[in-house]
């Protein structure tokens, strides 16, 4: 369970939101629109603990975030305005890698399977330079398919 209680953010001497607060169980999901500048990108940086609230309090699983550290960051997913991903690679090198580096487990069929999912199996083995901003972008997002953490955000 993840839940924000009064969140504010302010950013330089403007306050972009005040009084934010929600719950969230497992499977559900919390979709945020506004304009550009109003705090989306914020909030969830908050969420993951990669920017601090100027007021209020995040907890996951009734624990504040603050003292979690890596028991919560391991158990999430962020992938911001970036895609993450390295120019030089191909898809499947990235997707590989990337489970690498948080350890996990991800064989080349169940890459290939998570890259066919978003439409980029012919392109697995195309240097990700070569490839279009949408399909850079469903590479990162590929990380998402087999990715089993608790939270995700994008």
């Amino acid at each position: 369970m993840l839940e924000a209680s009064n969140l504010e953010c302010v950013r330089g001497e403007r306050r972009l939101f005040a009084g934010v607060s929600f719950r969230l169980e497992g499977g559900e999901m919390l979709y945020l629109q506004g304009k550009n500048g109003s705090g989306k990108t914020s909030l969830l940086r908050m969420l993951c603990g990669l920017a601090p609230a100027a007021s209020g309090e995040i907890r996951w699983r009734n624990e504040p975030i603050d003292q979690l550290g890596d028991e919560f960051r391991s158990e999430l997913c962020y992938l911001g305005h970036h895609n993450a991903i390295k120019e030089e690679l191909t898809p499947l090198e990235n997707l590989l890698s990337s489970a690498t580096l948080a350890q996990e487990t991800l064989d080349e069929d169940a890459a290939l399977d998570a890259l066919e999912q978003l439409g980029l199996r012919s392109r697995a083995d195309l240097a990700c330079r070569y490839l279009s901003q949408g399909q850079k972008r469903r590479a990162a997002l590929a990380r998402l398919v087999h990715e089993k953490r608790a939270v995700g955000a994008r």
